[in-house]
């Protein structure tokens, strides 16, 4: 059995639901926008994950988890100031930094999911498992080509709606 405390129980299912707004997002304009229901959600959860993640730590005291949690915290808020700004620019700086969200919360996800399932005989140790690293350079890639494609989207938009 998986052993979580209340606060990482709580905190693994505000990521997960987090996480599948996250995709939903994908599916749905192919990218996490802020101000649009699923974007919101997203970030709304995401802010709750942070904040629960700062109560874990295995090793006690201030961890990369809880960097990861502050640079995620802001990223978001960041994005959130740039849709005030009718800039072109922000737009691409907005996109990656929402895109870069789900990347940072992603990789303590990996760590965790893989050094504890399968029960009995987790997929890998430790951070320094070649699960983990295949994993995550696997998300890196994604995450490069998430960009790319969203950036040339944002391109078409802005060509199109100057026409």
């Amino acid at each position: 059995m998986i052993s979580l405390s209340v606060l990482g129980t709580i905190h693994t299912i505000i990521a997960i639901v987090a996480i599948l707004f996250a995709m939903a997002a994908f599916v749905q304009s192919g990218k996490i926008q802020p101000g649009t229901t699923t974007g919101n959600y997203y970030s709304i959860l995401t802010v709750l994950a942070c904040f629960t993640a700062f109560g874990l730590s295995k090793a006690g005291g201030f961890n990369p988890g809880h960097a990861l949690a502050i640079m995620i915290l802001v990223f978001l808020g960041i994005a959130y100031l740039l849709t005030r700004s009718a800039k072109a620019w922000t737009k691409y700086v907005q996109n990656f930094l929402m895109t870069t969200t789900l990347l940072l919360s992603l990789i303590p996800a990996v760590n965790e999911t893989l050094t504890r399932l399968p029960l009995g005989h987790p997929l890998a140790t430790d951070i320094s498992s070649p699960a983990i690293a295949k994993t995550l350079m696997a998300l890196l890639i994604l995450y490069v080509i998430a960009l790319i494609l969203q950036s040339v989207f944002i391109r078409k938009m802005q060509g199109a709606t100057r026409k």
